[in-house]
């Protein structure tokens, strides 16, 4: 180490290295106002602490795609939930399979990405899922400097060009009004698929998502403001016996959600009949046979069996739960409900989401738009 006096009066202490890429000799500085002992280990250490990082960077960039991965995903699996680690953890399996992993970061480029994007069989919003998890896993070599820019920046997942079976699943995605009481209908005609019914009306009513709502607890009911408070989601990742109430998706998610009089009914059936049955044992609302929440896979499977019971009159759509969903919003949207309104009572963080929705039109509002359009001619 040396010292150079500055013109200001202040001093500045250097050190020489070997630069790991060209070998060459480098030197680093750095500036102090003494040059005291105490000055001069407080120049060493500095010092010292640069070259390291220096030193550092370069065994970085020596690092292969799937050591970035696994270093990247130690870091983000701590900021989400355990359920949505278990969908992530799929997406990273398949990309270290199909995807040659043991390329070095600093030698990866926007091509070296697009042609795995472009290799992909999947549907065009799962080929965002794995573009989003390459983009997030390089923008952490970013910031750690171990590479100067993200490659998968400039890459592209083309979007399908719109076709009639393109609407056609759009309007597959919430059910109408009389497509949902032919299906209530078969599912409150026997005993054995009444509690089922009864979240599926739930659902359609309030906008809940399944994992919420098989969430919901008597505490969670305020029976003088008629309102639901939604605070969490149910997580199966470990087994339906061991399920445990997480956080809900996201921060709009946490909400109350104002109650009709046949939602409050339902809730009402509810207690009373689970205080009969398993006496206080379960303090959920929508239970199974045992007491326990009722399984998102199970009532999927009865969606389908009680719609094939309606043989003829069977409804042609995607049936899952989350049809449901997206049925509240048309039907909201239906009753003119303004867009900030529906955003607050479903939850939804964006209005993306809402307005994809919100735009579909259903049959009742098309045959409205028809009555205006006759009664302007008469």
């Amino acid at each position: 180490m040396w010292i150079e006096e500055l013109s200001n009066g202040k001093y500045k202490y250097f050190e020489r290295y070997t630069d790991p890429y060209t070998e060459k000799s480098r030197k680093v500085a750095v500036t102090l106002t003494s040059k005291s002992n105490q000055a001069k280990k407080q120049a060493t250490l500095e010092l010292q602490d640069k070259i390291q990082r220096k030193l550092e960077l370069k065994e970085q960039t020596n690092l292969k795609l799937n050591e970035l991965l696994d270093k990247w995903w130690e870091h983000h699996k701590q900021t989400i939930r355990q359920s949505s680690q278990v969908n992530y953890e799929k997406l990273l399996k398949y990309i270290k399979q199909n995807i040659n992993t043991d390329a070095l970061i600093r030698n990866t480029d926007t091509k070296f990405y697009q042609e795995f994007f472009d290799s992909l069989t999947q549907s065009y919003e799962y080929k965002k899922k794995f573009r989003s998890v390459l983009k997030m896993a390089l923008d952490y070599a970013v910031d750690l400097e171990m590479i100067q820019v993200n490659p998968v920046t400039r890459t592209k997942i083309p979007r399908p060009a719109l076709t009639k079976e393109t609407f056609d699943t759009v309007e597959e995605r919430y059910l109408e009004d009389e497509e949902m009481q032919r299906l209530l209908s078969v599912y409150y005609s026997t005993f054995q698929s009444v509690h089922h019914g009864r979240l599926a009306e739930f659902m359609y009513l309030t906008g809940l998502r399944a994992g919420e709502a098989i969430s919901l607890t008597v505490d969670d009911y305020d029976r003088e403001k008629h309102l639901v408070k939604v605070t969490g989601t149910l997580d199966y990742s470990n087994g339906y016996k061991d399920a445990t109430k997480e956080l809900p998706k996201t921060i709009a998610s946490f909400r109350e959600v104002d109650l009709s009089n046949r939602s409050i009914e339902i809730i009402e059936e509810l207690i009373l009949e689970n205080q009969v049955k398993f006496n206080k044992k379960t303090q959920y609302l929508f239970v199974g046979k045992t007491g326990k929440p009722i399984q998102i896979n199970s009532f999927n499977n009865s969606l389908k069996t009680m719609n094939d019971k309606l043989g003829k009159d069977r409804i042609n759509k995607r049936m899952s739960s989350h049809i449901f969903r997206h049925s509240h919003i048309s039907l909201l949207a239906e009753l003119n409900i303004p867009i900030k309104a529906i955003m607050q009572r479903v939850g939804h963080a964006d209005a993306d989401t809402t307005m994809k929705i919100y735009t579909h039109v259903t049959k009742k509002t098309k045959a409205s738009i028809v009555e205006k359009l006759n009664s302007k001619g008469k």
